[in-house]
This record gives structure tokens, sequence and C-alpha cells, in this order.
């Protein structure tokens, strides 16, 4: 695009290449500015359109409950969300990003150009931060020579490809100082040289889930808070989604072809990505999806708040791990099974040692003696890590606990080996209900022996579910008590000690004198009897008053409830208790 306007000159003082040292210490644009001009235009354009926009620093939980909502909260790095209840003609809420303009392609060409001439011969970058401070470096020297000459303004169009304005414009224009030009160069040469590109707005956003582009067009996110929603970032054609999809692979180490059209990989924050490249295997073209993970996951009283399972269920789950019962979290995708089983790990001993096995790092244990593992796939067996593999390793680690991210195939068998001789394990599973769980763990290729069965104590099933409000939730659906084999039947005994009624969306509990694990495990491990069997049961109340008393103080930060489980373990669950009402707990 032709410049019609010069740029005033922004005069930097001259150096000769050689000269400038890189840090890993810098401060990139935006950083500090809680209000840029172009957030100040966007609210300026849809204020009469769409009403004053709540601006929220962070999002609160209650808005998971409201029908209308029309918010605006910053995600980092100078760019914020807009959050819509208003549906688009696909019947999604809006989710709309608000980011620095992007200068025209001839500014950025020319910088990119000048920045691949000044980089000193063999300098590598010791991090992504340093990296980032070389290039803020080199776009300052340069900035003269991009587009720098005395005189009027530049003219920066606002709502590039939709990436600002949140209609999609491409005809409005802005006039801007050259600051303003200069802190836009840099953040779009660092988000797309360094970062993910267009994707770096839902990378950043703590609150998504999931997100997904099918092909051309809009790209979906599932949001925490606000379910399922429809951005403003999209691609035009099938070249420019190749175009990045392909870069995009390269910098995560997992090249894309014709050849090889199926990638599933881990990009630098964590997240899990699948793409399907070419319209050889997808007849809409290419597309991807993205399963976020959070760096601070949700907590047990996060999701007792939001109606997950309630606090006497959490307090079931805390008295079992502790004393060391196996369990497997199951439900169907995106049902919340590893959501629901990192809230859960707060509860095992912290003293434990840990060992987890993923194919993609997800889980989060807080528990200091903690050894992550992951697969390795090379597409050779000879060279490949399989979770299988992983597992028999762990068998010789002497751990307390073994977390396994999700049992698929044999490595199951070895999971209730491990469990038989007396190494615990938590997992998540495929399985809709008690009835496929068994069906899948006694059949090809996991093959458990039915005898073996009452290795596996508890099974927990969660589903995403529509509440009587009409709101898409996660539920716990059901929660089983595994009793062992009846050989009788040929069949497996499970009795549900909670279950989730969909009329009141309230859990019910089969109540005192009904639990096996309480009764016949868990208290004659701690020594009560039988004339005492109550006192288990008070136990459950007192640690689901805990829970409850944690929720009513608003404590839904993961680390803040996994220092008050400490505290609990330290001081007893009712001295504890007495402290946090006092509010001297923490």
């Amino acid at each position: 695009m032709a410049l019609k306007v010069p740029i005033p000159k922004l005069w930097l003082k001259k150096r000769k290449v050689e000269e400038i040292k890189f840090s890993a210490e810098c401060k990139l644009p935006y950083h500090d500015e809680e209000e840029p001009w172009y957030l100040k235009e966007y609210i300026a354009q849809v204020r009469e359109k769409r009403g004053e926009p709540d601006f929220v620093d962070k999002v609160p939980s209650e808005y998971k409950f409201k029908r209308r909502f029309n918010v605006i909260y910053p995600v980092g790095g100078g760019i914020f969300i807009h959050a819509l209840s208003e549906r688009t003609e696909g019947g999604y809420a809006r989710y709309i990003v608000i980011e620095p303009p992007r200068p025209p392609e001839e500014i950025l060409r020319k910088a990119e150009e000048l920045i691949a001439a000044k980089i000193p011969e063999g300098y590598i970058p010791k991090s992504p931060q340093e990296k980032a401070c070389m290039l803020l470096e080199l776009v300052k020297s340069s900035f003269a020579s991009i587009g720098g000459s005395n005189g009027g303004k530049k003219r920066l169009a606002f709502g590039k490809r939709g990436s600002s304005n949140g209609n999609g414009s491409k005809e409005a224009i802005k006039y801007v100082r050259p600051e303003e030009l200069l802190n836009a160069v840099i953040y779009h040469i660092v988000r797309d040289k360094i970062s993910v590109g267009l994707l770096e707005p839902f990378i950043r956003d703590p609150y998504i889930e999931d997100i997904s582009c099918s092909g051309l067009g809009n790209i979906f996110i599932i949001h925490k808070i606000f379910g399922p929603m429809e951005s403003n970032i999209r691609f035009e054609s099938h070249d420019e989604l190749n175009a990045y999809l392909i870069a995009l692979a390269e910098k995560i180490g997992k090249p894309l072809s014709n050849a090889r059209p199926i990638v599933d990989a881990t990009l630098p924050d964590g997240s899990r990505i699948n793409i399907v490249y070419g319209t050889d295997v997808s007849l809409r073209g290419s597309n991807f999806t993205i399963r976020k993970v959070s760096k601070t996951p949700l907590s047990v009283t996060q999701l007792i708040n939001w109606g997950t399972f309630d606090a006497r269920v959490a307090a079931y789950m805390w008295i079992l791990l502790r004393e060391g019962m196996s369990g497997f979290i199951c439900g169907e995708t995106a049902s919340g099974k590893t959501t629901s089983l990192t809230a859960m790990l707060v509860f095992i001993r912290p003293s434990a040692k840990i060992v987890s096995i993923e194919d993609t790092a997800e889980v989060i244990v807080p528990h200091p003696n903690w050894t992550r593992e992951l697969t390795r796939d090379t597409g050779k067996p000879e060279s490949s890590v399989t979770m299988f593999d992983l597992l028999k390793a762990a068998l010789r680690q002497r751990p307390n606990y073994i977390i396994v991210g999700e049992i698929r195939g044999a490595e199951g068998n070895i999971a209730f080996q491990a469990m038989q001789t007396g190494h615990p394990v938590l997992s998540t599973f495929h399985a809709a209900d008690i009835d496929r769980l068994i069906q899948r763990l006694t059949n090809h290729p996991i093959n458990v022996p039915k005898t073996n069965m009452d290795s596996l104590n508890f099974a927990w099933f969660q589903s995403a579910v529509y509440t009587k409000q009409g709101f898409l939730a996660r539920r716990l659906i059901k929660l089983y008590e595994l009793l062992g084999y009846d050989p009788s039947t040929d069949s497996i005994l499970a009795v549900p000690v909670f279950v989730w009624d969909p009329s009141t969306d309230r859990f019910i509990f089969s109540g005192r004198g009904a639990s096996y694990l309480l009764e016949e495990k868990i208290a004659v491990m701690k020594g009560i009897p039988r004339s005492r069997i109550k006192e288990i049961y008070d136990e459950l109340e007192l640690r689901r008053a805990f829970l409850e008393e944690m929720v009513r103080r608003k404590i839904f930060n993961y680390w803040d409830v996994w220092k008050a489980i400490v505290k609990a373990d330290e001081l007893g669950v009712e001295e504890a208790l007495r402290r946090l009402r006092a509010g001297t707990l923490l």
C-alpha cells in the first residue's frame, strides 16, 4: 500500500550494529497502559450500539449464570476481550478481540527486512523474552528507515481482519502518532515472530478452554464463564490458513505436509493442538483444534461454587485420596474430567511422592515431591516412549500415587497391576457409565480380568449437561464404589454413593451406613471399630463444613486451597476450621 502522507521522523540515537547488546530485560509496548488509544476508540464506536460495557480486571464467576452480559477485560500485552451476549447469525455469543491495529503490510515487511539485515551473525537468543527484547531494539533502531520522514501523519488501518473493531471492517482508517505506529509495529512483529500470531489473544486468555477453527471463517472458542462463543478473528482464504498452519507447525517442531497432514503437538504454553492439513482428508480445507491448559488450575472450591459437585462429595474424595484409594474420573469428551482430577489432587497427603504420566502435559500436581513424565512419539517403535513404558518405569520409582493423564490401551492392565502391588492410581477414562467402563476395562486391548476389578475403588462419572436454568454446565452424574467380582452372576458389584438429581440440581448421598469404602476400608485403616462407625461419617461432615467455609469466604485460588488443605493436615481439620472461621488460617 503506497503511503500518501509522510510520517514524522522519530529521532533515534544512531548506533552501529555491532554495538547493540541484547538482554532479557525490556518492557514491551502496552505493558503498563491501562486504556490505550485503540481501546478508547473501540469503546466510543460500540457505546451507542451496544451500551456501556462493564470493565473488569478479572471476570467474576457470577457471570457464569447471567443470560445477558457486556464486559471487557484485559488478557495482557495490550490485548483486551469484549464478551457480548448479543448473538451472531449462528446463535453464538460474541467474543471480540481488541488488540493494537495492524500496520500496513508494507511497513511490516520493510521492518522484517531491516531486522534480518541487522541481526548479528551467529547470535542465538537464550530465551523467547531475550528474542523479544532483541526485536524491540532492532525495530526501534530501524524505525526511521521503515518510514520515519518529517511531516504529516501516518494512516493506519483500524479493524484489519476484524481484529479491533468487532465488525470485520477493512475500510475504517485511524490517524496515529509516530510513537503509536512504532508500538503497533513492535507488537505485531513480536506476536508473529515469537508468539503464535493471530491466535495470541486466545492463548493469553485464561478463561478459554478450547479454540476451534473448522476451515475458512471465524474461529470459535469455549469460554469457562460464557460457554460457546464466536470470535471476530477469521481466516479469509485457504492460502492464508495453510500458510499460517505451516509456519506454526514449523515453529513447534512438527512439520506439516500433504504426506503428513495430521499433527498432534504441544504449543509453547503447554496447550495441545491437533491440525488436519489440506483438502485431501478435510473437505472444508485445513482445520485445527487447541485444548488450552491452565497455568493455574481450577480449584475444588471453585468447582463446588459452580455446582460441578457439592462440598460433601469433595469431603468424601478428601477422605478417600488421603488414605490412598484408586479411582478413575470418567466421562465423554469435554466433560471436564482432567479439570476435576487436577482439583482433587490437593487431597492427597502433602508428603506423598507422586509420579504423573501423560501424552500432553495437562495435570498440575501441587506436591513438592512430584515427578512429571511425558511420552515421546518419534514415529519409530525403537525410539518412541509410550504410556506403557512410563507406567512400567513408575513402578520402580516407589511412588505413593501414580497419576495417568488418560488410560486408553494396554497401559490400563499395568495400572491395575500397580494397584494390586500397593501403588494407588488415579486417571481419566473415556466411558459414559459404569457398564461401558467395565466393558472397556475387561476387553481388548486393556484385558483386565474381572476378578481384579476390585483393585479399582471408585469410579466418578461426569458429563456436560443443561441445568434447570438452561445453562450448559459440567456435573458429576454418579460416583460409584466398586465392591468386587460376584462369581455367581459373573458381574462386577458397584454401588452409587452420590447421584445428581437434574430436577433440583443437587447431589443425593446414600447416607450413613451406605459406604463400603468408608466403613470397610477407611475405618479399618484408621482403627475405628464397628461400634464407633459413626465417627467416620462425623469426619466426613467436618471436612464438608471446612470446604463450605472456604467457599463462603471465596477462597477459590488453587494454591490458596492447597495451603489450606496442608494446614488442615498439620493442625487437624477441626482446629483448621476454627482458625478458618476466625480468619487466621491463611
